[in-house]
C-alpha cells in the first residue's frame, strides 16, 4: 500500500521517447555508464491518500485497536515512507474523545487547544473518530455540499417550466399554468418581443430563462382538463409562484437594461430614417453653397 500512496508513476514514457539511448547515435552515447544509471530519477514522491481513506471507511464499526494492529502489520516503522503513512493514518482519526451531555467531544489543536464536538472538527479530510465508550471506529456523516446559485436557480426554473415539445412550453405565471408557443431566436437578427417577460429578449437571456434560445410568441391559460392531463395544479394568487420570481431580480434587471427605454426605442425607429435623410439633404445644401 505504501507504494500506491506515496509514489508517483514513472514519468517520461511519452515525452522522453525520442531521447532514449536506443534512439541516440553512437557519438552521443556515454563511454562508461552503470546499468541502473539510465533508470534513476524517474519516480517522484506523491500523496494519494484516497486508498487509505477508503480502507478506513471499510473498517468503520470495528474496534479501533483491531484496526490499528491490522494496519501496523503492513505499515512497519522501518522506513520514512511507512512512517509518513502512519502519520496520515493517525491524522484521519480523532482518538482523544470523551462524552459530554450525551454527545461525543474531542480535544483538538485547531485554533489553539480546545474542546469541540466531533461534528464540528470532522472534515472531508478526517471524518473518523473513536467512540469513548464502545472504542469502535466511527465516521461523522458528511454534510451535503452547498449548491451554487446557478444550480439553485436552475432547480427553481425547472419547478415552474415544463417542455412538452420542441416548440411548446408550460410556464407558471402568477400561480397559473400557461401553454406557450415558442419560436427560435435567429442570431444576428433583431431581438424578438417576448410575451412572458414583456421585453425584447436576447439570446443569452433566453438561454437562462427557458433553457433554449427561443422566445414566447403567444400564450394561453390551461383548462382544467389540460391541468389534469399534465398533472399540474394552479396555486393561490397570493403566493409569488411564477417564472418571474424563479428567474430572479438579477436576470429581470439585465433583460430590462438590455432593452433600454421602450419609448426611446420606438422614437428611434420612427425618427431615425427621417433624421438621416434630413442630414443628407443638409449636407447637400452646404456642399452646393461651397461650390457656388
Amino acid at each position: 500500500m505504501h507504494k500506491v500512496i506515496c509514489e508517483e508513476p514513472r514519468y517520461g514514457a511519452r515525452w522522453a521517447k525520442n531521447s532514449r539511448q536506443a534512439n541516440l547515435t553512437h557519438e552521443l552515447l556515454p563511454k562508461y555508464q552503470g546499468m541502473r544509471r539510465p533508470y534513476r530519477r524517474r519516480k517522484s514522491f506523491g500523496e494519494h491518500l484516497g486508498p487509505l481513506r477508503r480502507w478506513l471507511r471499510s473498517q468503520v464499526g470495528r474496534l479501533w485497536q483491531d484496526v490499528y494492529s491490522e494496519a501496523s502489520q503492513v505499515i512497519k516503522p522501518d522506513s520514512v515512507v511507512r512512517n509518513h503513512i502512519r502519520f496520515h493514518l493517525l491524522e484521519f482519526v480523532q482518538r482523544q474523545t470523551f462524552m459530554r451531555a450525551s454527545s461525543v467531544w474531542c480535544f483538538t489543536n485547531r485554533w489553539g487547544k480546545q474542546e469541540l464536538p466531533v461534528e464540528e472538527t470532522a472534515t472531508r479530510w478526517s471524518p473518523f473518530y473513536v467512540h469513548p465508550e464502545t472504542l469502535l471506529l466511527c465516521e461523522v456523516p458528511t454534510r451535503p455540499r452547498r449548491q451554487s446559485g446557478h444550480v439553485r436557480q436552475e432547480e427553481e426554473l425547472d419547478r415552474v417550466r415544463q417542455w412538452i415539445a420542441n416548440a411548446r412550453l408550460l410556464l407558471k405565471i402568477s400561480g397559473c399554468w400557461f401553454k406557450c408557443e415558442m419560436r427560435p431566436i435567429h442570431p444576428g437578427g433583431e431581438e424578438p418581443f417576448d410575451m412572458v417577460f414583456k421585453v425584447r429578449l436576447a439570446e443569452a437571456h433566453a438561454h437562462e430563462a427557458y433553457g433554449k434560445a427561443m422566445f414566447c410568441a403567444e400564450k394561453r391559460q390551461l383548462s382544467r382538463k389540460e391541468l389534469r392531463q399534465f398533472g399540474l395544479r394552479n396555486s393561490p394568487c397570493e403566493l409569488d409562484d411564477s417564472i418571474h420570481a424563479a428567474a430572479g431580480k438579477d436576470l429581470l434587471g439585465r433583460m430590462r437594461r438590455s432593452n433600454g427605454n421602450p419609448v426611446r426605442r420606438q422614437l428611434r425607429d420612427i425618427i431615425g430614417p427621417v433624421s438621416r435623410s434630413w442630414g443628407l439633404i443638409r449636407r447637400t445644401q452646404i456642399f452646393s453653397k461651397m461650390t457656388n
